[in-house]
């Protein structure tokens, strides 16, 4: 007689199995998503969310790296999984995600970016676009190094309070005062501080 499995018993089944064979299944599971991504409902990749994150606990984390480096360019991720990896503390299973990733939430990004180390921010800085609630948040917590990138991100909103806080830092950082002075959306009454910076 053919054993039925819910979901929920296959979840713990899985996450009970060796490492190895984990692996070996996260890979080929990833490969099928990949395939049919543009096929499936969202019930359907509810349910590849639920059977990725099993598969992933205890896995070595060079390996969990690899499988966020796949999973994070495409478009239609599962949510839940890819939250997972962005929280991540290891930058290595983060980082992939939080760059390039299009499925994080805004929402997770402000908190990630309030509550992590400066190697988190740095990924969240090289994002193809953000929104100004994030980038207030990296300018006033990043050290310098994120401030360059965030200055340096075109795809960056950079609010009124970004503004002047980068202008500030131009005062003593002659590539961020360079970088916003070849931004077009610095409000004009910064523009004499960041040019008498980088002057």
């Amino acid at each position: 007689m053919t054993e039925t499995l819910s979901l929920s018993e296959l979840e713990t089944r899985l996450s009970r199995l060796p490492a190895d064979q984990r692996a070996t299944l996260l890979a080929a599971l990833l490969a099928l998503f990949a395939e049919q991504a543009e096929r499936l409902k969202p019930s359907q990749i509810k349910i590849f969310d639920r059977l990725f994150r099993p598969l992933t606990l205890g896995l070595d984390g060079e390996e969990v790296a690899g499988f966020s480096r796949r999973i994070a360019g495409m478009a239609s991720a599962p949510p839940g999984i890819i939250e997972s990896l962005a929280r991540h503390d290891d930058i290595t299973i983060a980082e992939p995600v939080l760059m390039r990733s299009s499925c994080v939430a805004d929402s997770t990004l402000v908190e990630i970016a309030r509550t992590t180390r400066q190697t988190h921010l740095l990924a969240i800085a090289c994002r193809p676009k953000l929104d100004s609630s994030i980038v207030d948040i990296l300018v006033a917590r990043g050290d310098d190094v994120v401030a360059r990138y965030v200055a340096n991100n075109r795809g960056a909103q950079i609010s009124e309070t970004s503004a002047v806080a980068l202008a500030e830092r131009a005062k003593n950082d002659d590539a961020v005062a360079e970088l916003l002075g070849q931004r077009s959306d610095i409000p004009p009454h910064l523009r004499a501080v960041v040019a008498d910076a980088a002057a």
